[in-house]
C-alpha cells in the first residue's frame, strides 16, 4: 500500500468518524439557546401533538436561524417566508437569517457576479419577511476553503485523474455525501489553473480568500447602498477572521465542522457570534410527517447578533409563492 492511500484510508476514516460524532440530544441545552434549520418551523409536529413553535418552547429555544435562497430554486421551503416568520415571532421567538445558495460550492465565489445577485436576492426576501432595519443577514461560505483542500488531496491519491470506478464505490458506500466531494475534485481538475495560475498540487485553501473576499465586498456595495441592514458571515475559522479583520462582517458564526482551516483557533479567540453544533436529529419529531426533523443546536453571545423579534415594513417580493416548494 503506498503511503498516499494509507493516509487516504486514514483521512475517510477520520472523516466518517467525526460525522458520527454525538449531537446534542433532542432536549433543553442551557448552553445553546439557538437552533438553525432548512425546513419550516411551521411543518414540525411532534408525536405528542405538539406543532414546531411549541416543541421548540419546550426545550427553551430563544432565537431560530432560518435561511434565504433563491425563490426560484428546486426546492423552495429553504427559505423563510412571511407566514412561517409571523409564527415565530407570534410565540415569542426572535429570528435570525441567512443567505445560502451553494454556498459549499468554491464555483460560487469564483463566479465574481454572485455576491451581488445573491445580496439582492436576500434584500427581496427580508423585505418579504418584514425584516426590520438595523438586523443583520448572514452570507455563507459553507467551507470551500476546505473543499479546496480536499480537492488537492483527490488529486494527490488519484495523480490528477478521475476519481476511478472502485475509490468511488467506496466513498460513497461510506457516505453518499461524498457524491458532492467527487463533484467538487472533477471541476477543480479543469478550474484550478485557470482560477489559482497554479499546479494543483501548489493551491492551498488561503488560495480561496480573494474570492470569499471579492464576494463579501459585493455584498457589502448591495447591502450598504440599501442601507438597511448589517451583515454577517457563516464558515470556518479562517473565513470568520479573514472577514472580521477585513471589516466585511460584523459577526461571524462558526461552522460545525472544527475540522475546517482555523475553526479550533477561531472558537479559543471568543470573536464569533455563534458556534454551531452538530445536526441533532429527533425521533419524536417531523417534517410534514414524512420525514425526522433535524436541526443544529447553536451557542450564543447574548445581546445583539443581529437577531430580530418585531417586524417592519412587509414588501412583497415577486416571484415569491403563496406557498413553499417542499423536497418530500
Amino acid at each position: 500500500m503506498t503511503i498516499v492511500k494509507l493516509l487516504f484510508g486514514v483521512w475517510l476514516w477520520l472523516v466518517t468518524a467525526v460525522a458520527a460524532l454525538a449531537a446534542p440530544s433532542c432536549n433543553t441545552h442551557a448552553a445553546f439557546p439557538a437552533v438553525d434549520l432548512s425546513q419550516p418551523v411551521t411543518t414540525i409536529t411532534t408525536k405528542s401533538g405538539k406543532t414546531g413553535v411549541q416543541a421548540f418552547k419546550a426545550i427553551g429555544i430563544k432565537t431560530i436561524a432560518r435561511y434565504y435562497d433563491w425563490v426560484d430554486a428546486e426546492t423552495t421551503c429553504k427559505s423563510l417566508f412571511p407566514k412561517e416568520s409571523d409564527a415565530i415571532i407570534a410565540a415569542g421567538f426572535s429570528i435570525l437569517t441567512i443567505f445560502q445558495h451553494e454556498n459549499s460550492d468554491p464555483e460560487t465565489f469564483l463566479d465574481k457576479s454572485r455576491g451581488a445577485k445573491d445580496a439582492r436576492e436576500a434584500l427581496k426576501i427580508a423585505a418579504a419577511n418584514g425584516q426590520p432595519p438595523g438586523s443583520a443577514i448572514y452570507f455563507a461560505v459553507d467551507g470551500v476553503d476546505q473543499t479546496i483542500k480536499d480537492s488537492v488531496f483527490e488529486w494527490r491519491v488519484n495523480k490528477g485523474q478521475v476519481v476511478q470506478a472502485a475509490r468511488k464505490k467506496r466513498l460513497l458506500k461510506a457516505d453518499p455525501s461524498y457524491r458532492k466531494h467527487i463533484k467538487f475534485y472533477e471541476r477543480f481538475r479543469h478550474y484550478h489553473k485557470a482560477k489559482f495560475g497554479k499546479h494543483a498540487e501548489a493551491v492551498t485553501e488561503r488560495d480561496m480568500l480573494p474570492f470569499i473576499d471579492h464576494y463579501f465586498r459585493e455584498v457589502n456595495r448591495v447591502l450598504k447602498a440599501d442601507g438597511r441592514y448589517r451583515i454577517g458571515g457563516y464558515g470556518s475559522g479562517m473565513a470568520c477572521d479573514h472577514l472580521l479583520k477585513k471589516k466585511l462582517v460584523s459577526f461571524c458564526w462558526l461552522a460545525m465542522s472544527t475540522g475546517w482551516p482555523r475553526s479550533k483557533e477561531f472558537l479559543a479567540s471568543g470573536r464569533w457570534s455563534l458556534v454551531q453544533q452538530h445536526t441533532t436529529f429527533c425521533s419524536n419529531w417531523q417534517f410534514n410527517g414524512r420525514e425526522r426533523a433535524r436541526f443544529d443546536f447553536n451557542r450564543m453571545k447574548g445581546g445583539d447578533v443581529g437577531q430580530w423579534s418585531k417586524k417592519g415594513k412587509v414588501t412583497p417580493a415577486a416571484g415569491l409563492p403563496a406557498k413553499c416548494k417542499p423536497s418530500w
